[in-house]
């Protein structure tokens, strides 16, 4: 069987081709090209039509049996019935109703209600917000149809207004108790009339059209499989399904998953739980990671420096460094501040730009670690960690991070977990054993944290708990002194 996998990340269209017979393993990646302004809202149909003109170079001569789909989360189109636009995709960096949402946030026990509905806090990424927003701008959202990009993309591929459950708990409109959207939710929000797509569990699959298997160069009717988030075929790709398994994804953003069988809600709001294609998630994501450091690359250095042309000029030498808050992008966990402001704390002239990038490396690891203490006060520590993404170009970048989470890690080489999870999904619901030897990881490479370092972190961490605490947004530090 040839599997044909479609997803369109934060970044870039990826698609990976994958043979069960020969275990040949194919994968194609192209920036995506957005035009206007704003990069966190993008054209739907300029996405989809990207994503599956790479799809057709790389099914070129080849016959596809099934296509799967993944796609990023919090994602926001409204659209006609019949899919014509009425808004571009507001995407998870999109931050529009973040004043919005700070004026809910005031009122705790509304924010605790949200939270305990749907899993999610109230936040601007979350389409609930997006479209509370469009509707308190004089929108008329009534009868229009909301769905995030990759729902867009199947009900190009397939004609079907379908989604899957893992997708649609990123919007902050699924019940955590129901196996459906939250009819309360919906009506206190003001969005009752609102379209959402149907609702259909994580096996289930539509036929291609003829119109776009001729776009896709694939055999019309050819089942497309529901799509899934990124987030959750990054634990399916990567082998860890099991209560206790924790994927830790260092890429534009950086997320900690923790799969489990229930949903688990943080008595302080600080974490989220979403559905899974297997399961639950708890977890915590940051929005400022490699994004914040390619920032950085830019502002110090001019751009075109590499991790490979820096590595050596960082040191992990005990000394005095900067600090620097990773909220250029503002924050999600654990605070849920989408007004927070990133940048340097406690410069020096003696500091250099070698030392505020190397703030930038630890900034992030520290917020994530941030993440990572409320995870573990609400779950227990996860019986292993899982690390990938672009922190594992730098191993300056990976070693800090064990040294300062003081675990073990394990280091994915699997390029491209959650569309090679999509791939495993695909397989899963034709019938087919996911552990496909070409697809699967087998004596990972283990990073060990310094314990000395470790204890170095610590104290540094409580530099940075003390500074994050200080840039509470709305907080008047003349009050401090």
């Amino acid at each position: 069987m040839i599997i044909l996998a479609l997803e369109a990340s934060t970044t870039s269209a990826k698609t990976m081709l994958f043979d069960t017979e020969t275990q040949e393993v194919s994968v194609r990646t192209r920036r995506f090209v957005i035009g206007g302004e704003d990069a966190s809202i993008r054209d739907a149909e300029s996405i989809f039509t990207q994503l599956v003109q790479l799809g057709a170079e790389a099914a070129a001569g080849r016959r596809v049996d099934r296509v799967a789909l993944s796609g990023t989360w919090h994602g926001m189109t409204l659209r006609e019935p019949d899919l014509s636009p009425i808004t571009g995709v507001q995407e998870w960096p999109y931050t529009g109703a973040q004043d919005l949402c700070a004026e809910l946030r005031a009122d705790e026990d509304f924010t605790r209600w949200f939270y305990e509905r749907t899993g999610c806090m109230v936040n601007a990424i979350y389409p609930a917000f997006k479209l509370m927003l469009l509707r308190s701008q004089g929108m008329d959202v009534s009868g229009r149809l909301a769905m995030d990009q990759n729902s867009y993309t199947f009900a190009r591929l397939t004609g079907r207004r379908w989604t899957s459950r893992a997708q649609a708990s990123g919007t902050g409109l699924l019940s955590t108790v129901h196996d459906d959207w939250d009819a309360d939710v919906l009506a206190r929000l003001g969005l009752d009339g609102v379209a959402l797509p149907e609702l259909v569990d994580a096996d289930v699959s539509a036929e291609l059209t003829a119109e776009a298997a001729s776009l896709l160069g694939v055999a019309a009717g050819t089942p497309v499989q529901i799509p899934g988030p990124d987030g959750a075929l990054n634990q399916v790709g990567s082998d860890a399904t099991a209560a206790g398994d924790m994927t830790f994804s260092m890429g534009t953003s950086g997320a900690l998953r923790l799969a489990g069988a229930e949903p688990a809600l943080s008595p302080r709001m600080s974490t989220w739980a979403y559905r899974s294609t297997t399961g639950w998630l708890s977890g915590a994501a940051a929005s400022g990671c490699t994004n914040c450091v390619d920032w950085a690359k830019d502002q110090l250095f001019g751009g075109g420096m590499t991790f490979e042309t820096l590595e050596p000029k960082l040191s992990a030498v005990e000394r005095d460094m900067p600090l620097f808050m990773p909220f250029l992008f503002g924050e999600r966990c654990p605070g849920w501040q989408d007004q927070r402001r990133g940048g340097f704390l406690e410069l020096h002239p003696r500091h250099g730009r070698m030392d505020m990038y190397q703030a930038v490396l630890h900034g992030v690891v520290y917020s994530l670690y941030h993440c990572y203490r409320e995870l573990v006060a609400l779950n227990g520590e996860p019986r292993r960690i899982i690390l990938s993404g672009g922190v594992l170009s730098s191993p300056f970048w990976t070693q800090l991070t064990a040294d300062v989470f003081g675990r073990e890690m394990e280091l994915s080489a699997l390029q491209h977990s959650s569309i090679a999870g999509a791939v495993k999904t695909a397989l899963r619901a034709a019938g087919l054993s996911p552990r496909q030897p070409a697809l699967t990881e087998t004596d990972r490479e283990i990073v060990a944290p310094d314990s000395r370092r470790t204890a170095y972190h610590a104290g540094e961490f409580e530099r940075y708990l003390d500074a994050y605490a200080r840039t509470m947004p709305g907080q008047d530090v003349r009050s401090r002194y």
